[in-house]
């Protein structure tokens, strides 16, 4: 998403911006904190001890909290049945074809979603980390490059970085309900993932990045990339 932006961002303000890659948010949030990076895109808001570090978190979108399959036409599935395939109740897409699941790393910001989201989430997972056969993914790239190549790869991920990076993942109906960006704007689509630009209070560009990206034009880029704009 961030790389979409930059040329966007540069023309508006003159600003080049360096979008390296994947840190992870907690990794992320410390390079901030240790003068490393100006910013971070991070999917959670700050503890009491970053703030009190001099951090700030702004959140500048939502993306829909998806599910992903490198399966050419995957069937949908019910939200209470989510803990289940992670639990290995459900291992079989309904044509047969095996579910093969990746984790993420336990201070994963997805995980921690998915568990709040979906009932017996949590128990679900840690479950499956007891699985010698069950991948797990340092970051988002990792994640999705995984699905990928995995056969009947089952996986969450935000609807952002499929939209942005042009993923050749088909997403995974929840309740019935299509992933994206149109129905989680209009309520019908219920699962979401915040994003936060995080940086030390007082960095001018990193405040200029924010006025940018809730600016008109950067709510455009942002809805391109999958995003619904959050306004300050």
């Amino acid at each position: 998403m961030m790389k979409v932006v930059a040329p966007f961002f540069a023309a508006a303000t003159g600003i080049e911006m360096d979008v390296l890659p994947s840190l992870g948010s907690d990794g992320a949030l410390r390079a901030v904190a240790e003068g490393a990076i100006d910013a971070a895109v991070s999917a959670r808001n700050l503890t009491a001890e970053e703030v009190g570090g001099g951090l700030e978190a702004d959140e500048f979108a939502r993306t829909a909290l998806v599910f992903v399959t490198s399966k050419a036409k995957p069937n949908g599935w019910r939200s209470v049945d989510l803990a289940r395939i992670f639990k290995s109740e459900i291992t079989k897409w309904q044509d047969g074809t095996p579910i093969n699941i990746i984790l993420r790393t336990k201070s994963d910001t997805d995980t921690r979603l998915m568990s709040v989201i979906f009932p017996g989430m949590q128990e679900a997972v840690e479950q499956a980390r007891t699985r010698p056969d069950v991948p797990v993914a340092a970051t988002d790239q990792d994640n999705v490059r995984l699905a990928e190549e995995l056969t009947g790869s089952f996986v969450q991920a935000g609807l952002s970085q499929i939209v942005a990076e042009k993923r050749k993942l088909r997403l995974v109906p929840i309740d019935g309900v299509e992933p994206s960006l149109a129905n989680l704007e209009n309520g019908t689509y219920l699962f979401e993932k915040p994003y936060y630009l995080v940086f030390k209070f007082g960095n001018r560009e990193a405040e200029s990045l924010l006025k940018f990206l809730r600016s008109p034009k950067g709510h455009a880029v942002l809805r391109e990339t999958g995003n619904l704009p959050v306004s300050e």
